[in-house]
C-alpha cells in the first residue's frame, strides 16, 4: 500500500496529555487556536469496549463535527481495536485521524505495560494493530511513537546506525499496513522510567526527526514532538526550509500557557484572523457555566487555573506576551466566572491579584486538588 502526500508545513499539534487533554481543555484549545490539531486523553480499548457507544458518547458528544480532533487508541489487540476503530467512525466521521499509541513510557503503571512505546520492540503486532485500524474506516491512521526504545537506563546509548535502520523499518512497515501519518517524539523511551524522567534522562535528538522526514519525504507525513517549548522554538524550527517536516508538535508547553495558543494561531500560515484573548477565555467561561452538570468541577476548573497561572508569572514578570489591560480584562472575567461557578472565596477587590485569585479555586474543587494541579504544573 502507497501513498504520496505534498508536504505542508505549519500545523501545529496539541500533544494527547492523560488528565488534561479532554473535552473541557479541548474546548479551551478550540476558542484559542481553532486550526490547531487536538488529541484525546489516550483512550485504552478495553475500557472503551464493554459499553463502547456510551463510553465514546461521554468522551467525545458535542464533538462529531470537529473535523480537528484526533482520537488516540492504546492497546496490543487486532480483533478488539478493530471493533473499536469500527464503531468510533461511525459515530464520528469526521474525525480527523485515529492514532495508535506507540510512544507512552511507563505505562504499566496504568495497567497497560503490553503496548505503549513497548509496541515498538514488535514491529510486526504494531502492523497488525495499523491494518486492522486501517480495514474498519476509511480516516486516515496515524502513530505516535519514538525515535527509540530501550527497557533501563543501562540499556541507553547515543543512537546509531543500527538503532536508525530499526526505525526507519519500523516505520517502513506501519507506512505499508496503511499509517499515513507518524507523529515522533525526538527522545528514546526508558520502559523502566516514569514519565517525568523519561523528560530528564533521554536526550532530545531532532536529527534523527529530520533524517526520517527527509527519507520518508512524499511517503509518510513527519510530525516533530519534544521539547518544544516557546513560541520562538517553535517558529524556529518553522523557519527551517530544508526540512522535510510536516507539522510539530508540543503538550505541556500549552498546559504551562495556554494563552499562548493565541500566538501560535498568528504563527500558522494558513490563518490571517487576528484572535480575541478576552473573546476566547470569556467563551470558555460560558461553556464550563453551561456544562457544570456534564463534567466534574474539576475537569471544568483546571482550564481556568492553568490560564491564572500564566498570567500570574506574566504578572509578576512584567512580560507583555498580552497586553496588560488585557491581561486585567481576564482577571476580572476570570473572578466573575468563579463567582458564578459557585466559589464564595473570590477575591472581589479592583487590585488585580492572580496568586490570589488562584487560591479561589480551593472553595470550588478543594484543597488537595488545587495543590496537586501546581505540583503538576512545576513538573511540566
Amino acid at each position: 500500500m502507497s501513498y504520496v502526500f505534498a508536504m505542508v508545513s505549519n500545523e501545529f499539534h496539541i500533544a494527547p496529555m492523560q488528565c488534561y487533554t479532554n473535552q473541557p481543555f479541548r474546548k479551551l484549545v478550540g476558542y484559542l487556536s481553532p486550526t490547531s490539531i487536538k488529541y484525546t486523553e489516550m483512550e485504552k480499548v478495553d475500557d472503551l469496549l464493554p459499553n463502547i457507544e456510551a463510553s465514546l458518547h461521554k468522551r467525545l458528544d458535542g464533538e462529531q463535527d470537529d473535523s480537528n480532533l484526533v482520537l488516540q487508541l492504546g492497546s496490543n489487540d487486532a480483533k478488539k481495536i478493530e471493533k473499536c476503530v469500527r464503531i468510533a467512525s461511525l459515530n464520528y466521521p469526521n474525525l480527523r485521524e485515529v492514532n495508535l499509541n506507540c510512544g507512552c513510557p511507563a505505562i504499566n503503571t496504568g495497567g497497560a505495560s503490553t503496548y505503549g512505546a513497548s509496541l515498538m520492540k514488535d514491529s510486526s503486532l504494531t502492523s497488525q494493530l495499523v491494518e486492522s485500524m486501517c480495514s474498519a474506516t476509511d480516516i486516515d491512521i496515524s502513530v505516535k511513537c519514538r525515535i527509540g526504545v530501550f527497557d533501563n537506563t543501562d540499556d541507553v546509548h547515543t543512537l546509531d546506525e543500527t538503532d536508525y535502520t530499526y526505525l526507519s523499518n519500523y516505520i517502513s512497515s506501519i507506512h505499508n499496513a496503511g499509517a499515513k501519518h507518524v507523529i515522533l517524539h525526538a527522545r528514546p523511551a526508558i520502559l523502566s522510567l516514569n514519565p517525568f524522567k523519561n523528560r530528564q534522562i533521554p536526550i532530545l535528538n531532532y536529527g534523527v526527526v529530520n533524517q526520517i522526514a527527509s527519507d520518508f519525504d512524499g511517503k509518510v507525513k513527519i510530525t516533530m514532538n519534544g521539547g518544544i517549548n516557546s513560541i520562538h522554538e517553535l517558529s524556529s524550527f518553522q523557519k527551517v526550509e530544508s526540512t522535510n517536516i510536516h507539522s510539530h508538535m508540543s503538550g505541556r508547553w500549552i498546559l504551562r500557557r495556554p494563552l499562548d495558543l493565541i500566538q501560535i494561531e498568528q504563527s500558522l500560515d494558513n490563518n490571517r484572523i487576528k484572535m480575541d484573548p478576552i473573546e476566547g477565555v470569556e467563551r470558555y467561561i460560558d461553556y464550563a457555566l453551561a456544562n457544570v452538570s456534564n463534567f466534574p468541577m474539576s475537569e471544568l476548573c483546571l482550564p481556568i487555573y492553568l490560564i491564572v497561572e500564566q498570567l500570574r508569572e506574566d504578572y509578576e514578570k512584567e512580560e507583555e506576551t498580552l497586553s496588560w489591560e488585557e491581561m486585567e480584562n481576564i482577571h476580572d472575567i476570570i473572578q466573575d466566572g468563579l463567582i458564578q461557578l459557585g466559589s464564595d472565596n473570590v477575591n472581589t477587590s479592583h487590585s488585580i491579584n492572580f496568586k490570589k485569585l488562584a487560591t479561589s479555586f480551593k472553595s470550588l474543587v478543594g484543597k488537595k486538588v488545587v495543590n496537586k494541579w501546581k505540583r503538576n504544573r512545576s513538573e511540566l
